[in-house]
C-alpha cells in the first residue's frame, strides 16, 4: 500500500471514529446546564403543571428546565438520570415513558396528566416535558393531587422560539412521568447504634437467666 493510499486510510478511520464519538456525545448529553424555572412556573394562578381546580393551583413544588436547545434529546430515563434532575440519578420508569399524542392530551400547548398507580408513601413523582426545538424541563410533584392540566413551560420567558415575535411558545412533543424511591434509608451510624442497643439487651437478658 503506498502512502498516498495509507494517509487516506487513516484520515477516514479518523472521520468514522470522529462521528461515531460524536453521536456517542450527542446521546449521552455531555454538554448541558441544569437550570432552575422562574417561580411562576409553580405559583398558584400562574402554574404550568396544576390540579386542575378552580384556582389553578400547583401540582408542583419545583421546577428545572436543561439548555441550551437540543432537538435530539428525548425524555427518556436514562437522559433524565444523567441531568440529575432535582438531585438525583435514581429515576425510574411508571411506566409512563415519552408518551405523546394530541389526542390524548399529552402534546401541543395544553393538555392533562396523570399519576398511574401512584404511591407517595413510597416515591417521589416528576414529570418530564420535550418541547420539538428546545431542551427537557421537569416538575417535581407535590403530591397533592393524581391528576390535573398541564400548560407548555416551552415559553419567552426560558426559551427563545424561532423568529422572535412570531411565537410565544413552543408545543410539547411528548412527556414522560417517572418515579423515585423516596423511602429514608438508615444512615450507617445509625444502624451502628441500633446495632450496639440490641448487643445491650441480648447480654443483660443473658445476665438475667444465667
Amino acid at each position: 500500500m503506498n502512502s498516498r493510499l495509507l494517509k487516506s486510510v487513516f484520515a477516514g478511520s479518523l472521520l468514522a471514529a470522529g462521528l461515531a464519538l460524536g453521536g456517542a456525545a450527542h446521546a449521552a448529553m455531555i454538554d448541558f446546564n441544569l437550570n432552575a424555572c422562574p417561580d411562576g412556573f409553580t405559583t398558584d394562578g400562574t402554574a404550568k403543571v396544576t390540579i386542575g381546580d378552580e384556582e389553578n393551583s400547583t401540582a408542583a413544588s419545583a421546577c428545572q428546565y436543561l439548555t441550551p436547545a437540543d432537538p435530539g434529546n428525548v425524555a427518556s430515563i436514562s437522559n433524565i438520570n444523567e441531568a440529575k434532575f432535582f438531585g438525583t440519578s435514581d429515576w425510574l420508569d411508571n411506566n409512563q415513558t415519552q408518551i405523546g399524542g394530541t389526542e390524548a392530551g399529552l402534546s401541543g400547548q395544553s393538555g392533562t396528566w396523570m399519576i398511574e398507580n401512584a404511591d407517595f408513601t413510597q416515591f417521589e413523582y416528576m414529570i418530564v416535558f420535550k418541547g420539538g426545538p428546545t431542551n427537557l424541563t421537569a416538575f417535581l410533584f407535590n403530591g397533592l393531587a393524581l391528576s390535573g392540566d398541564w400548560f407548555t413551560p416551552f415559553t419567552k420567558e426560558i426559551f427563545q422560539p424561532p423568529g422572535e415575535g412570531k411565537s410565544e411558545s413552543f408545543d410539547v412533543s411528548h412527556l414522560t412521568i417517572a418515579k423515585r424511591d423516596a423511602t429514608p434509608v438508615p444512615e450507617p451510624a445509625t444502624l451502628l447504634l441500633l446495632g450496639a442497643g440490641l448487643l445491650g439487651l441480648a447480654v443483660i437478658r443473658r445476665r438475667r437467666i444465667v
